[in-house]
């Protein structure tokens, strides 16, 4: 009958409309499911260009070398000008030493300890980075003293704070945390390597510029017998080594008391 025809028919087409519509929100769904999918994926390799361009800058982090001379006294009982070398890698704080050549305890403590001191002047240090050391080259088989203590602070700190270094200058001492410098050995025969490199200014311990040894001195003395008795002592007597240094050599030779105090000599402003 036509009149159950149209029904069936509105009805069919009522159906197909509702199909039709249930399909488009579905599709639209899923276009938006797509789009954030999209942007997801965007967001994930953009994070990871970024990580990956911070691991880059990490790893080009590591500043350039810096070293410093250092002297010592040699197993001839001679003065003997080397070399320290910093280096900064990314790392976690640790204080690496090359072992070639082999080094005494005291100068690593001595080491460890320069290198506290110049962390506790940079409030902004984040403890993230290595700082390897190197010595020489050397002909040493073994370097030990605590002689390069003060050096190996302001190496430290000129690293830290990346400042260049002065070329003019050697320090001795020892270094303390909070930095005062400490008495050291043969000021005198590091004196005499120090001007024989051609460096200009030589800081040394407050003290050490004064340096008392003693002269031998012979008196004959005349006996009844024919014959003369030689009496020796050894009187003490005082050099100043800043003026005889400076007179001989042409070498400023200047007493220090803290790393602080050392700075103007080694570090350009």
């Amino acid at each position: 009958m036509p009149g159950e025809r149209t029904k069936y028919l509105w009805i069919f087409s009522g159906l197909l409309l509702i199909l039709i519509l249930t399909n488009s929100y579905y599709i639209h769904n899923l276009n938006n499911q797509v789009s954030q999918l999209a942007d997801a994926v965007k967001d994930v390799s953009r994070t990871d260009g970024t990580a990956a361009q911070n691991e880059t800058s990490r790893i080009d982090f590591a500043a350039a070398e810096k070293h410093l001379p250092i002297v010592a006294i040699s197993s001839r009982e001679t003065g003997l000008v080397e070399n320290m070398t910093l280096r900064l890698i990314p790392g976690s704080n640790d204080i690496l030493i090359n072992t070639n050549p082999f080094l005494e305890p005291d100068l690593q403590f001595a080491v460890k300890t320069a290198v506290n001191y110049a962390i506790s002047r940079s409030p902004d240090y984040q403890f993230d980075r290595d700082f390897i050391f190197n010595f020489g080259p050397t002909e040493a088989q073994l370097i030990g003293g605590e002689s390069a203590g003060a050096a190996a602070a302001l190496l430290a700190i000129a690293s830290l704070e990346n400042k260049e270094l002065r070329t003019d200058a050697v320090i001795t001492g020892t270094v303390n945390g909070d930095g005062t410098i400490g008495e050291i050995s043969g000021v005198l025969e590091k004196a005499k390597a120090v001007s024989d490199a051609g460096y200009k200014f030589f800081l040394v311990p407050v003290g050490q510029s004064k340096i008392t040894y003693y002269e031998r001195q012979v008196q004959r003395q005349s006996t009844d017998f024919g014959f003369d008795i030689l009496k020796s002592r050894y009187v003490p007597r005082t050099l100043n080594l800043s003026k005889a240094a400076k007179d001989e050599w042409g070498l400023n030779v200047i007493e220090v008391s803290t790393v602080e105090g050392a700075m103007p000599y080694f570090i350009a402003d």
